[in-house]
């Protein structure tokens, strides 16, 4: 007589029950791969992120199905959101030699029309410049740290200060 799978109590429970490779983490796997479009290599790696998840906490569970899937949808987010940030290539482009690397660009130059813009800068629009995009303070903090009234001050100088770089820069390109 076959006995019925048990259903997992537990966040351990359920993390053994996706490791072993069962009905649950076929479908958990074919949704990485329809919804998502995952590769195998990248469908592995969540699957290793929701359980380790899972493993992290040893709690009772009322529905363990839709917490696994729950987690794979956010595990799978990040994946994604990561994936965007962190290019791969292969190893072997980084050893290129000297003669290899491409001649500077119109990328430097920009760099250096962006320092003389912001060298005829009033102190008081590097400061702010400084503080909000370069420190990455908040409106708030930067009011706070440069002594100003309110958050709306900084908006409103911050936006004078950047048209006027816009205008500067735009000119001696």
């Amino acid at each position: 007589m076959d006995a019925e799978p048990r259903t997992p109590r537990t966040r351990l429970e359920l993390a053994e029950t996706i490791a072993a490779k069962g009905d649950l983490r076929r479908r958990m796997e074919a949704h990485l791969r329809y919804r998502f479009r995952l590769s195998a290599p990248e469908v592995e790696d969540v699957m290793q992120d929701v359980v380790l998840e899972l493993m992290r906490y040893d709690e009772p569970l009322r529905e363990a199905e839709g917490l696994s899937f729950r987690i794979l949808h956010l595990r799978t987010l990040q994946f994604l959101r990561n994936r965007g940030v962190r290019r791969e290539e292969p190893i072997e482009d980084d050893a290129r030699t000297a003669d290899d690397w491409p001649a500077p660009d119109s990328q430097n130059d920009n760099y250096v029309l962006l320092r003389q813009t912001l060298a005829q800068a009033s102190p008081a629009c590097r400061r702010l410049i400084r503080a909000h995009y370069l420190e990455g303070k908040t409106l708030k903090e930067t009011a706070e740290a440069l002594s100003y009234a309110s958050t709306n001050v900084v908006w409103v100088l911050l936006d004078r200060c950047i048209r006027r770089l816009r205008a500067v820069f735009g000119a001696t390109r």
